[in-house]
C-alpha cells in the first residue's frame, strides 16, 4: 500500500492494490497507511552535520533549492464544515542533493523547512556522500541570498559557491548590444565568462545601463549588472572547469521532479503542512535507497 502511496495519488492507489493484488479495501486506506510510515520518520529539527571523516572523495557537488507545494490550512477552532474554512496558499518545500565527484550516486535531504533548517539538512547529503576534511565542496545554484548564507554557514570554509551559469544566461539573454545578434552575443560573453573575465563583462554592462528613471520591467542590462555586481565572486567559472565540476545545477533541479514534484504536485492535490513535510522525507528516504531499512526497522 505504501509503495503505491508515494507514487500514485492516493485514490489510485487504491485501483493500483485491486489490479496488482486483488485486494479491494476501503477508500483512503492507502491514504492512511502510506501517511502513517511517512510520519514515523524523524520530523525534529535537523542538526548540522559537525564530525567529518578523516579521508574521502577529493570533491562533492553539494545543491539546494526550493519549490512550491500546495498547502491547504483549517483553523483548530473550525466548527461545522471544516472544507468551508479551509485556506489554501503555496509553501516552498526546500530540496538539497550532494553527489561525490566522479560518482553516479545522488544523496538527498528534503523537507518544508525554513532556510536555516534546510541549511543545516543540506549537510547531510554531503555526509552521505563521503565528506571529508580534505574534501573539496563545490557548490552551485541561483543566486538567492538564502542559499549563498546556509553555504557560507556550513560550508564556506571547505570550498566555493558558483552562481549557475544557466541562471546568470538568463539575465544577460536581453543585453545584447544594438546591432549585435542576440545568441551569437550570449555564446561569446558565456566564453569570457569561462575564461574568469566576469569584471570585464560587468563593466561592459555598467556602462550601457538604461536610464535611471526607466522601469527595471525595461531594463535589462541594469538588472544584470546590478545582478552580477552583487555577487561578482560567484562568477569563478575557470576555476571550477579546471577541477572537472559542473557549472550547471542541473543536478537539483532533476532531483525536484522526480523527487518531490512527480508525487507532491499532482493535478488537483492539496495538502497538509506536515503531511507534505512527511511526504517528501519518505520520497528522500526511498531516493537515498534506504527503503529496505525502513521497513527493517
Amino acid at each position: 500500500m505504501v509503495d503505491f502511496g508515494i507514487e500514485e495519488a492516493f485514490g489510485k492507489g487504491d485501483q493500483r492494490l485491486f489490479e496488482h493484488y486483488g485486494l479491494k479495501l476501503p477508500a483512503g486506506r492507502v491514504r492512511k497507511q502510506t501517511l502513517l510510515k511517512a510520519h514515523q520518520l524523524p520530523q525534529t529539527n535537523p542538526e548540522p552535520v559537525r564530525t567529518l571523516a578523516p579521508e574521502g572523495p577529493g570533491a562533492i557537488v553539494v545543491q539546494i533549492d526550493g519549490t512550491m507545494v500546495p498547502v491547504v490550512r483549517i483553523p483548530e477552532d473550525a466548527q461545522g464544515d471544516r472544507r468551508k474554512q479551509r485556506h489554501v496558499a503555496w509553501q516552498e518545500a526546500r530540496l538539497s542533493a550532494a553527489q561525490a565527484q566522479g560518482s553516479a550516486r545522488t544523496h538527498y535531504a528534503a523537507g518544508l523547512d525554513s532556510p536555516e533548517q534546510a541549511g543545516a539538512r543540506w549537510t547531510h547529503p554531503a555526509r552521505d556522500a563521503g565528506w571529508a576534511a580534505p574534501t573539496y565542496i563545490h557548490g552551485i545554484g541561483d543566486g538567492a541570498g538564502w542559499i549563498r548564507a546556509q553555504f557560507e554557514q556550513h560550508y564556506g570554509a571547505h570550498g566555493k559557491y558558483l552562481v549557475d551559469m544557466y541562471h546568470l544566461s538568463e539575465y544577460l539573454a536581453g543585453c545584447a548590444p544594438p546591432g549585435q545578434e542576440t545568441k551569437s552575443w550570449l555564446e561569446q560573453t558565456k566564453e569570457a565568462l569561462k575564461q574568469n573575465r566576469s569584471a570585464q563583462i560587468i563593466a561592459e554592462l555598467e556602462s550601457r545601463q538604461e536610464p535611471p528613471g526607466q522601469p527595471d520591467e525595461q531594463s535589462p542590462v541594469r538588472k544584470a549588472f546590478r545582478y552580477m555586481s552583487n555577487r561578482s565572486d560567484q562568477f569563478d567559472y575557470q576555476g571550477a572547469l579546471q577541477r572537472e565540476l559542473p557549472i550547471g545545477s542541473g543536478l537539483i533541479e532533476s532531483g525536484h521532479r522526480h523527487v518531490l514534484q512527480a508525487r507532491l504536485k499532482k493535478p488537483g492535490a492539496w495538502w497538509k503542512e506536515a503531511n507534505a513535510h512527511a511526504m517528501a522525507q519518505l520520497r528522500v528516504c526511498r531516493a537515498n535507497g534506504q527503503w529496505d531499512k525502513l521497513w527493517a526497522n
